[in-house]
């Protein structure tokens, strides 16, 4: 008779996501950080050692983004990170400046370095 056992969530883990990349996994590490967060909720990140505060708040704000919502981080000193999620702001993007103006008038150029006179 075969043995049959149910799989850890770990165990799991491992098999869905063999072979890909590692900045996929990290990702998908990070999507699950923040899986039981809404609106409004309040964390903290106890960093490890060897982590990087600015790499970690990154990553957070990207799992973050990817989920539909941003996260306000607050000034600490020391390796936890306290939190809270917050509405994702949508930033207007700018309107690109056509060089071919309306007016005729050729496109203004920046300001540089005077040109040689003639002695």
């Amino acid at each position: 008779m075969p043995k049959v056992r149910k799989l850890t969530k770990e165990e799991a883990f491992l098999l869905e996501n063999k072979g890909k990349g590692v900045r996929t996994l990290i990702a998908a590490e990070y999507d699950r950080f923040l899986e039981d967060y809404e609106l409004g909720d309040y964390g903290e990140v106890e960093l490890e050692p060897e982590d990087k505060r600015t790499t970690v708040r990154s990553r957070l704000r990207s799992a973050a983004k990817r989920r539909g919502f941003d996260i306000l981080f607050f000034r600490t000193r020391g390796s936890v990170i306290p939190f809270k999620i917050v509405e994702l702001r949508h930033e207007p993007t700018p309107t690109p400046v056509s060089s071919n103006s309306t007016d005729g008038e050729p496109p203004r150029r920046r300001p540089g370095r005077p040109r040689k006179q003639p002695a």
